[in-house]
């Protein structure tokens, strides 16, 4: 079908996929603890189980599950390779507060849906379900079989894909629908670090108690310091995710602002947190390294605790490809403010590259800009996304340039119209990636 006829047909089919992606967000897929036949926690397993019976049930497509940990379904080619999309069905935490719907019932509200998972990454990843349906009935014959394959622990560090890794082989070429559009090419390297260090000198009237609502996954927007006088002192900020910090105000740089002057070893700590946290390039740590293809460094603190007088800052830093995690390290160790104090890796991620002249990335940018009319002239993220995890894929849509800052926060939304796009993208991308 052509453009108009298939936007036609997402148009007509939207109430249905309306309803089916209801039900997915309403299961509350955040990981819990494992139980026997549910290694991510009983709902993650639950909404995996259900996209399965609708792919299966609703629309005839071949499925299979492994582990109660990921899934998939598939419209066979002649080929024996096959061509992927890959997101995720798990979901980050949604507290009620700053909620203005239930996050786990979809609420439509003129061109927007909200819900938690709508955007990251239920919504996307249905949306590929959805556009394999409509190959199938259209009759579509591929070349290579097109399977659109669900995860559901990409939140917490994506464990899922090494049983898929270790029993299925990889697709000739996939993407993710979780990072952004055009088509990504490269994503920095990820370090989630520590601070620590033993603070010996404390003053009268030392902090006591550090508390606030931490996550690697955003920026916290309120934190709480009690002295040992008694009193205690909220700073106050404004929530983002942690791979966009600029589009947040750090709780944490209040406290560092205001207690910088302190005495001492905790004056000085104060004063690094400070720095870290002003420049989210990284500059005030000296360590603003920036790449010719992949852009400037980010820093990210997102948590800091006290305990029996050691302290601990927990940030993440997102490096450009052109600067090794050796050299980064380096010189950030360079800036320790006090003796006795380290900087110990919590978790890595190695940079990805793709060359954006390769096949798949030129099909991606074609159908972008068709379906869209923009430049489609392929980007580098700071995200971390499944591509990391599968071969020959990279990360492709939801989000649209200017669209920032949704995921993981409060009232995440996606528009109606967006979605309409989203569907068309990954139609005739897999459709086009199969030929191949």
């Amino acid at each position: 079908m052509d453009l108009n006829e298939l936007k036609n047909k997402i148009r007509e089919n939207m109430p249905l996929y309306q309803k089916l992606l209801a039900q997915i967000v309403k299961i509350p897929s955040i990981k819990g603890e494992p139980v026997k036949y549910a290694p991510f926690g009983k709902a993650p397993r639950d909404v995996l189980q259900r996209v399965l019976e609708i792919a299966e049930h609703q629309f005839g497509l071949k499925t299979k599950q492994l582990d109660n940990q990921i899934g998939w379904s598939e419209l066979s080619g002649s080929h024996s390779s096959y061509v992927a999309a890959l997101g995720h069905l798990d979901v980050v935490a949604a507290p009620i507060k700053g909620w203005k719907t239930d996050p786990f019932d979809l609420t439509i509200k003129g061109d927007y849906m909200y819900g938690r998972g709508v955007l990251d990454n239920k919504g996307p990843i249905m949306g590929a379900l959805f556009a394999l349906a409509l190959l199938k009935e259209e009759g579509v014959k591929p070349k290579q079989t097109i399977r659109v394959i669900f995860g559901t622990d990409e939140e917490s560090g994506s464990a899922d894909m090494k049983i898929y890794n270790s029993i299925e082989k990889a697709p000739s070429a996939g993407f993710t629908p979780d990072g952004k559009y055009p088509v990504v090419y490269a994503e920095r390297g990820v370090l989630r670090l520590s601070f620590i260090a033993n603070v010996t000198d404390g003053s009268d009237d030392a902090i006591s108690l550090i508390s606030g609502e931490f996550s690697p996954s955003y920026i916290p927007d309120k934190v709480v310091v009690a002295f040992s006088s008694g009193v205690i002192e909220t700073y106050i900020g404004e929530k983002s995710p942690s791979n966009a910090p600029d589009l947040g105000k750090n709780a944490l740089l209040e406290l560092a602002n205001a207690q910088r002057k302190l005495p001492g070893q905790m004056g000085k700590i104060m004063d690094w947190l400070f720095r870290a946290t002003k420049y989210p390039d990284g500059k005030g740590l000296k360590i603003n390294f920036e790449g010719e293809r992949s852009g400037k460094l980010q820093c990210s603190v997102y948590s800091l605790d006290l305990s029996n007088s050691q302290i601990q800052i927990n940030f993440s830093i997102r490096y450009p490809i052109e600067v090794t995690k050796e050299r980064l390290l380096k010189q950030l160790r360079k800036q320790l403010p006090v003796k006795n104090s380290q900087i110990i890796i919590n978790q890595e991620v190695a940079p990805l590259y793709h060359n954006p002249d390769t096949s798949m990335i030129r099909i991606m940018k074609r159908v972008y800009e068709k379906v869209t009319g923009l430049q489609g002239t392929p980007v580098t993220t700071t995200g971390i996304t499944y591509a990391r995890f599968l071969p020959n894929t990279v990360a492709f849509g939801p989000s649209f340039p200017g669209q920032r800052g949704i995921a993981h926060k409060e009232n995440e939304w996606l528009k109606v119209s967006d979605w309409e796009k989203i569907i068309m993208i990954e139609y005739l991308t897999l459709k086009n990636l199969a030929e191949e």
